[in-house]
């Protein structure tokens, strides 16, 4: 009898063995061409000139980079501490948190962007008063990003019950917590899963939050169609996939499993689904573009992460050493030095609404919706 446990035990170790290289071959070359794509300027069409403001798809598209351990655009590093310089004042909290996020990934020291130090910005907002998810969420995973940023704990307990406070009795969260349009407050899947990324680390310790985060994931779980995509607004969307797998990750679920698996379809199987030849991702108008394709990388490598048992995309770890050529000589390196930002100017800390009034008075409210959170995203 222990003979034939033994022999069933090898086999299933064998299997397991088998479907992990049969998982990681392909996603592997599916990684590579994406980077690829997200590298070249012809694609993304970044304009690293333009630095009168900051470009939420230049941060991403780096912070994604970065977390996948692969180049960075040379332009990024001049270019974000020029943008920071000259459009500070007129930063949100999802905006610093962003920056943040990516410049830390980046190696840069987020204490020192543009001579401004972005944590102690970040720091002083009124999180109490915030209406907008992404300037809750964004925020509150930034300062949880790398272990020696120490933030105050009083400031993310106030996050964390702001965003308590704004759940849905579906279970979701939705792009802003009020109406302030006269069109209602709709859920969808991209704020709730950018909600529960910032719960994640609470959740096993917090029944209030654990109560919350499980009826977000019913929530999440009910929308993963045949493909096994994720549908926002009864179309699969790429983006909501990514954010979705993000999530899952976060909390320690596996993204792969049978509880998350619909018609034989994976949540992988549904991000591959939108990934073109060309390394791109198509976005709801099936074109590809840039920020389709960074949320779908970063579900792909969070994915890897979690199978690899790495930490998540979101949690801050460096590159590993690659062994030094023997055959090559070493030089000595020199370690950069910044001066240090004299003073701590506090930047807008309201929400987004100019970004989406114009929109708003055009189009339907589930539309409205749609659009404005993929400019956070």
């Amino acid at each position: 009898m222990k003979k034939t446990v033994s022999v069933l035990t090898a086999a299933l170790l064998m299997m397991s063995l088998l479907a992990v290289s049969v998982f990681a071959a392909p996603v592997a070359d599916t990684k590579a061409s994406m980077v690829k794509w997200l590298q070249n300027n012809e694609n993304t069409e970044f304009d690293y000139s333009e630095t009168s403001f900051v470009d939420n798809l230049i941060d991403w598209t780096a912070f994604t980079l970065a977390r996948d351990f692969a180049e960075v655009p040379a332009e990024y590093e001049a270019y974000i501490h020029e943008a920071v310089a000259n459009s500070y004042d007129s930063l949100f909290p999802s905006d610093l948190s962003r920056i943040v996020l990516s410049t830390t990934a980046c190696g840069l020291d987020a204490k020192n962007i543009g001579g401004k130090d972005l944590l102690a910005a970040l720091a002083s907002v009124d999180y109490a008063s915030q209406i907008y998810l992404s300037s809750l969420a964004f925020p509150l995973i930034a300062m949880n990003f790398k272990a020696d940023f120490n933030f105050d704990a009083a400031t993310k307990a106030t996050i964390v019950d702001t965003i308590l406070a704004a759940q849905q009795p579906d279970g979701g969260w939705s792009y802003c917590s009020q109406d302030l349009y006269g069109y209602g407050i709709y859920t969808d899947p991209d704020d709730t899963a950018m909600a529960i990324q910032a719960l994640a680390p609470y959740y096993t310790t917090n029944d209030e939050v654990k109560s919350a985060v499980d009826s977000a994931l019913a929530y999440l779980k009910a929308l993963i169609g045949d493909t096994g995509a994720v549908l926002s607004y009864g179309f699969p969307s790429g983006e909501s996939t990514a954010q979705v797998v993000l999530a899952l990750c976060a909390l320690g679920i596996d993204p792969l499993s049978a509880d998350y698996t619909v018609n034989g379809k994976t949540l992988l199987d549904g991000l591959l689904s939108f990934v073109t030849e060309n390394g791109g991702a198509l976005n709801y108008k099936s074109v590809e573009d840039p920020l389709t394709t960074y949320q779908v990388l970063q579900g792909i490598e969070a994915i890897e992460r979690f199978q690899n048992g790495k930490v998540g995309v979101f949690t801050y770890d460096e590159a590993p050493e690659v062994p030094a050529d023997p055959e090559q000589p070493t030089e000595p390196t020199t370690e950069k030095t910044e001066a240090v930002p004299e003073t701590v100017e506090i930047p807008k800390t309201g929400g987004e609404a100019i970004v989406g009034s114009a929109a708003v008075l055009m189009l339907g409210a589930a539309t409205v919706l749609f659009v404005l959170r993929r400019k956070d995203a």
